[in-house]
């Protein structure tokens, strides 16, 4: 049976085409498959739905898309170029010229060759190649080229006549940080159209103001939303619906336990590996391949309407909300678009401050308290409480507070270390002097690499915390998943 993903990326290529009027062969090539994709597609589609295999909803959500591109004229015109081609991959000019193209994902290779009788204004350059070939530069970088030219001599009528010959050969790759701009824009101004708010479902309580002046922290690290497992291989199922379902009932449910307490301000870390992978190869920031569930336009959508539906919800407590971006090893560069995202939905919204700074480590104070956050992939631990005192950004408020912590993702489940800041050695949690380096629990799921390497076991759980700016920690609280 087809694969749901396979219809899901045709209609993005019937869309695409319709929206540029373009043929879905040539949208095939520019969202980089196969010019047969759509194709070949419809035909099983139509197939598999004729003999009962193939359910009403998915054949209706192909059949609609292909019946709007065939009310369109550009189906017509699609017909028209398939009765009158040569060969598939073949551009016919004159006699002996020949323009060939090949799309492999983000790579491709353009190449004209001229032979006998030729006309004079015959392709002689890289830009005359890619206008002939109609490459998309906005999408495409020409990664190199090569221009060759060589000599034929031939007798007729026992005459000498030297022709000359010509290649002219590019080879490309997309430009993936481009695509994603585009793609995010054109997402952003529909989510705007079509947004609604959630509504949390239970009575918050009120408080006076001035009872307490507390901070209400919420840390939600390491989601890792776009990951695919399988329970038949790692014991649990986890996509993206699943991550997204985990993310906003911890959210409810930290509000709802953080309920007994008055609090004036939240505190939101964002990024921390919310994305498990980093661009449209579905790799790590590295490059290390990644199981996804989705294609790296629709994860980014769903991430970034997770998180502004997140920061709805604790905005219904009416107090103000700072959120702040940690980039991870999985997602450093998607983490800043995301935060770019959210910067941009929530600009004239004078409750929600957005700390997207360059630095992937980043410092909050509030009053006494001074809190660190970073992933926990690439400094030491033991070198975090010496930059929490000499880091540029830090080194003003370390004097001025006297609670000290660090607040880390990464290894996926709650570890306690504290370090005296004089002679650097690891003391208990309890040590009331020092630099507290807490590493927080994850929502993810498990897939086959940790599986396989035995990293299974740790509770599953999201955290907040209470702080008041005079007293420190007031309370820890937890949101585990239920164990069924």
């Amino acid at each position: 049976m087809i694969k749901k993903q396979r219809i899901e990326n045709a209609i993005e290529i019937i869309n695409y085409a319709i929206k540029n009027q373009i043929t879905v062969t040539k949208a095939s090539l520019k969202s980089g498959y196969a010019d047969t994709y759509v194709k070949n597609v419809k035909a099983i589609v139509y197939d598999e739905y004729n003999n009962g295999i193939l359910g009403d909803e998915l054949f209706n959500m192909f059949n609609e898309a292909y019946e709007r591109y065939n009310n369109s004229n550009l189906h017509n015109i699609q017909q028209y170029q398939e009765n009158n081609k040569e060969k598939p991959n073949d551009i016919p000019t004159s006699n002996n010229e020949k323009t060939k193209f090949n799309v492999n994902g983000n790579t491709a290779e353009f190449e004209w060759v001229g032979g006998l009788n030729y006309p004079k204004d015959h392709i002689r350059t890289l830009d005359q190649l890619l206008k002939m070939c109609d490459v998309d530069l906005n999408i495409w970088n020409v990664k190199d080229y090569t221009i060759n030219k060589w000599d034929v001599t031939s007798w007729k009528n026992k005459n000498p006549e030297t022709i000359q010959n010509f290649q002219v050969k590019a080879r490309l790759e997309k430009r993936l940080a481009i695509i994603e701009s585009i793609d995010a824009a054109e997402y952003f101004k529909k989510m705007i159209i079509d947004y609604k708010p959630p509504v949390y479902k239970q009575t918050l309580r009120q408080y006076p103001i001035g009872v307490e002046n507390n901070l209400f922290e919420v840390s939600i690290f390491d989601l890792h939303l776009g990951k695919l497992a399988w329970s038949g291989e790692t014991g649990e199922n986890f996509d993206t619906k699943i991550a997204r379902t985990r993310f906003l009932d911890s959210i409810e449910t930290l509000i709802q336990r953080a309920s007994g307490f008055p609090y004036s301000r939240i505190l939101f870390p964002i990024g921390n590996d919310f994305f498990n992978s980093d661009n449209l190869e579905n790799t790590t920031t590295k490059g290390t391949p990644q199981d996804e569930d989705l294609r790296w336009q629709k994860t980014y959508m769903v991430g970034t309407k997770l998180i502004v539906d997140a920061i709805n919800l604790l905005k219904q407590t009416g107090v103000p909300i700072d959120v702040i971006v940690i980039p991870g090893n999985h997602d450093f560069t998607r983490s800043f678009y995301l935060g770019s995202f959210v910067e941009a939905w929530f600009n004239e919204d004078d409750m929600v401050n957005i700390n997207n700074g360059a630095s992937p480590r980043k410092y909050y104070n509030f009053g006494k308290l001074l809190l660190g956050f970073t992933h926990g992939s690439e400094e030491k631990e033991s070198s975090l409480p010496l930059l929490m005192a000499t880091d540029i950004e830090s080194k003003p408020m370390w004097s001025e507070t006297f609670y000290h912590e660090w607040h880390v993702a990464h290894i996926h489940r709650k570890r306690n270390v504290t370090y005296n800041i004089i002679d650097q050695k690891e003391r208990s949690l309890n040590e009331d002097l020092g630099v507290t380096i807490r590493y927080l629990s994850s929502l993810t799921g498990t897939e086959e690499w940790h599986h396989k390497k035995g990293f299974v076991g740790c509770t599953k759980a999201a955290d907040a915390f209470i702080w008041n700016d005079k007293t420190g920690l007031i309370a820890h609280l937890n949101s585990n998943l239920m164990i069924k």
